[in-house]
């Protein structure tokens, strides 16, 4: 799982491997480790959210994106991207954006195994 934070946005990339998990066990977890005792968790999990449009919390130390399970259920066979949402938050919005993490098409040799659980690049398709 990727997570990309850029002002007042999240994004979450799901490999296919991510999204079984999701699915199998109803959250993903991943995390920033900065020593023993400190990190940066997030996780996204399946949950009370209006389906199509994902949620973003911060609990407990930890930053927790919430997604409907119909939703995860569907986009797993479908050629839909993802799922983005305009939460609104005290004085403002968060967008939150949910996607699948594609192969991607120039990686440098070597690091191939980064795509192993990537679904297909759309772009490379014949």
């Amino acid at each position: 799982m990727k997570l990309r934070i850029k002002g007042n946005s999240v994004r979450l990339r799901l490999d296919r491997k991510d999204l079984a998990e999701l699915l199998d066990a109803g959250r993903v977890d991943d995390g920033l480790r900065l020593g023993q005792a400190r990190a940066f968790t997030y996780s996204i999990v399946l949950g009370e959210a209006q389906p199509g449009r994902p949620r973003v919390d911060y609990l407990a130390g930890n930053l927790v994106i919430t997604i409907h399970r119909d939703d995860v259920v569907g986009w797993q066979a479908r050629d839909l991207v993802g799922f983005e949402h305009l939460q609104p938050v005290e004085g403002g919005v968060v967008r939150v954006i949910v996607e699948k993490d594609f192969a991607c098409i120039d990686r440098p040799a070597g690091q191939e195994p980064d795509d192993a659980w990537a679904f297909p690049n759309p772009s490379t398709a014949c």
